[in-house]
């Protein structure tokens, strides 16, 4: 059940087709509506700027002007009112310029009925309403998008930068291992002297060669059995 009138405005500068789709409106019993008459080309745009209608029906005829050049200024203004055009003639052309331009519908006004009119007026607002609804559901679904985005972005960053410092982290050790040097497998070393053989066939001191491969420093000291049989000054190392 409509609760509050629509809000109509006509554009129209011939009074008798005002005082026609007055009496049109005024015999649909069941549309509560409120008409407002805009009677120049100029008034007309004037009252469309406020946004205070629901719909609105535009003659093609303005003076010197027509209702194309206003509904396209309609449109670039940003106004989302439905518009019905009216036309005292048919015209296959003038319909597809009308719709192309934005119209909602298109009516003759020598074949326009009060149930015509009416329904026009409804399924207009209807569809505005729909199209209006779609355009929020859409904005709110790119908005939705935008921030999943923004989150996925920042998400994929902050692994990049992970994954930047794991491998820094790995190259380090890496590094770090590089220059561990550890002592493994079998050590050619003399029986008599003790010197051992390197990779390249030189014979080192023990001492030399180990500090050459591992990390480890040497302090000197004199076993309990070496001090025994070195009762004097103990042989230098």
């Amino acid at each position: 059940m409509q609760d509050n009138p629509i809000r109509i405005l006509l554009i129209e500068d011939d009074e008798d087709d005002y005082v026609l789709v007055e009496d049109l409106l005024s015999e649909a019993p069941s549309l509560k509506y409120k008409l407002d008459w805009a009677n120049s080309y100029t008034a007309g745009l004037e009252a469309v700027s406020r946004f205070e209608h629901d719909v609105c029906l535009l003659d093609f005829r303005l003076g010197g002007r027509t209702g194309l050049e206003l509904l396209h200024e309609i449109k670039r203004n940003g106004c989302e009112v439905p518009i019905i055009f009216l036309t005292g003639r048919g015209g296959y052309e003038v319909d597809i310029k009308a719709m192309m331009a934005g119209a909602s519908d298109y009516l003759v006004k020598g074949q326009m009925t009060s149930d015509l009119l009416e329904r026009s007026i409804r399924y207009s607002i209807e569809r505005c309403n729909a199209e209006k609804e779609l355009r929020r559901h859409q904005n709110h679904l790119e908005e939705m998008v935008r921030e999943r985005t923004f989150q996925l972005e920042t998400a994929n960053e902050k692994l990049r930068q992970e994954n930047t410092e794991r491998r820094q982290l790995i190259s380090q050790l890496q590094d770090a291992l590089a220059k561990v040097k550890t002592l493994s497998g079998l050590l050619p070393i003399c029986a008599w002297c003790k010197k051992i053989r390197d990779d390249q066939g030189y014979w080192n001191h023990v001492e030399a060669y180990i500090a050459q491969h591992t990390n480890a420093d040497f302090t000197h000291g004199i076993c309990p059995d070496c001090a025994k049989q070195f009762k004097g000054d103990p042989p230098t190392p």
